[in-house]
């Protein structure tokens, strides 16, 4: 049988016997228990996707017996998605697994306590002086009921102290699985599981020349960690885009975080980008120590000289309709515009992420924040357009200047559009405009350029401290 066929076997038989666990571990009552935690881990691999999903992949070693024993995998996600589970080893078969969540507390304690004796630790307000008093538990569920001598004590008189931990509560949880060995001996188990409380995303910051020509671009990939599970030593793949799934898993939000950066060489040390089936996966250079309730950030990629283009646009001044008289003063919209390839100082597959952009003014020592744009994934060779704020210098009017109906379902207007800037250099603007219907531009005193079936773009070279005035005269049918 192939390896593969032992994982869809191992795996189908996880969802098969879960809820026959619970009833049938009472046939290996005797089977021995070994526990095999976190410092039996070999080897880590996390698997980050977005949308609060994440893969867990260790080796562990542990020495098992020979015949059937019960095997207590603890430091696992209690958020760990029971079919999704495989467990595998040389010469072994899984016969049954569930998660045990039964967590050692104060309440869970006191319940397993029910029909035992405990011993309740009563201190003298005065002198200090502890006594001791051997107590039972009569109820728990509505309240403590304890006997104690020949009294019957509905309030806690005092601390309570256990002299063990009853069987079956753990400090965390645990994967129990009943399996049968072929040989005693040491023996390598590979466990693999999808999890929620794994994220990622991806942040990007850009600093802008004074020019506007060139950015200083570095991404940084957030790593989350909400599973309460430490992970030392992790090698650490990221997967871009989304997963099909049936369900989502819960898990709760990020509430610390830390900041991990190469200060040196980064050339070295920038994670390696591959594709594997159609998406991009991203393996971090060195192993991760990242804690159970933990956010770090390390480095994707930087570059501190891709070519940008900042242009001027804007997308409301042009009215195709009628009634529309005057738009009022607009501000233009600030655009940075560039394209994915090694030429502009790009070149491989950006994931999506939020760019925030600052800039820096000639003869200034800081830069000042330009704006934010929540940049879509861009593959290699695709172009890169950010809308990152407004600029109160280049500003834009439209007046209709006439309008003509001409039948039931035509009519012609004339619209004059004037763009004003106030800023000491020239600047290049982009008028677009949304055309319904059947459309034809009759006249135009500045040549626009058809960009699809119903969009149209003017170019305009506005003067420093200026205007500049085009007009165009369209006709419009819905037959």
């Amino acid at each position: 049988m192939t390896k593969l066929s032992n994982l869809l076997r191992t795996s189908c038989l996880a969802s098969a016997v879960v809820v026959a666990f619970s009833s049938g571990t009472l046939g290996f009552a005797h089977a021995e228990e070994i526990s095999i935690g976190a410092e039996a881990n070999q080897s880590t691999e996390l698997v980050f996707y977005s949308g609060n999903l994440g893969q867990v992949s260790q080796k562990r070693s542990s020495r098992l017996s020979q015949g059937t024993s019960i095997l207590a995998l603890e430091d696992v996600s209690p958020h760990l998605i029971l079919d999704s589970l495989f467990l595998d080893g040389k010469g072994l078969r899984i016969r049954e697994q569930r998660l045990d969540q039964e967590i050692l507390s104060p309440q869970r304690l006191l319940e397993a306590s029910l029909g035992k004796t405990i011993t309740v630790v009563k201190t003298n307000p005065e002198t200090g002086e502890e006594t001791s008093l051997k107590a039972e538990v009569l109820a728990v569920r509505e309240g403590l009921v304890l006997r104690i001598g020949n009294q019957i004590e509905t309030s806690i008189p005092g601390r309570l102290v256990y002299d063990s931990v009853p069987n079956g509560l753990r400090s965390g949880p645990a994967l129990l699985a009943v399996v049968e060995s072929k040989k005693a001996g040491e023996q390598d188990l590979q466990l693999t599981y999808l999890t929620g409380g794994l994220d990622w995303r991806v942040t990007y910051v850009a600093e802008l020349n004074p020019k506007g020509t060139k950015l200083a671009l570095k991404a940084m990939a957030t790593l989350t960690n909400q599973t309460g599970v430490d992970f030392e030593q992790a090698k650490i793949r990221l997967v871009a885009g989304d997963v099909k799934r049936v369900r989502e898993s819960p898990g709760p939000r990020a509430t610390m975080m830390t900041l991990e950066q190469d200060t040196g060489s980064y050339a070295k040390s920038m994670p390696q980008r591959r594709s594997v089936s159609d998406r991009d996966v991203y393996t971090l250079p060195e192993k991760v120590n990242i804690g159970g309730v933990e956010t770090k950030q390390v480095t994707l990629l930087e570059n501190n000289a891709v070519d940008v283009q900042k242009r001027f646009r804007f997308q409301q001044l042009v009215q195709p309709y009628g009634g529309n008289d005057d738009t009022g003063r607009q501000q233009a919209e600030i655009v940075l515009k560039s394209t994915n390839t090694k030429a502009k100082g790009l070149g491989q597959a950006l994931p999506e992420g939020t760019l925030r952009v600052y800039q820096q003014g000639k003869g200034e020592a800081s830069s000042i924040f330009m704006g934010e744009d929540a940049m879509q994934a861009v593959p290699v060779g695709e172009e890169v357009e950010l809308v990152i704020g407004s600029a109160n210098q280049v500003t834009g009017r439209g007046k209709q200047i006439s309008y003509e109906k001409l039948s039931r379902t035509s009519y012609q207007l004339t619209q004059a559009i004037t763009l004003s800037n106030s800023g000491d250099k020239s600047v290049s603007v982009d008028v677009v405009g949304h055309l319904p219907g059947n459309w034809k531009i009759l006249e135009e005193s500045e040549n626009h350029v058809k960009e699809s079936s119903r969009k149209v773009v003017w170019t305009i070279d506005v003067p420093a401290k200026g205007k500049k005035t085009f007009d165009y005269k369209l006709r419009v049918s819905h037959e």
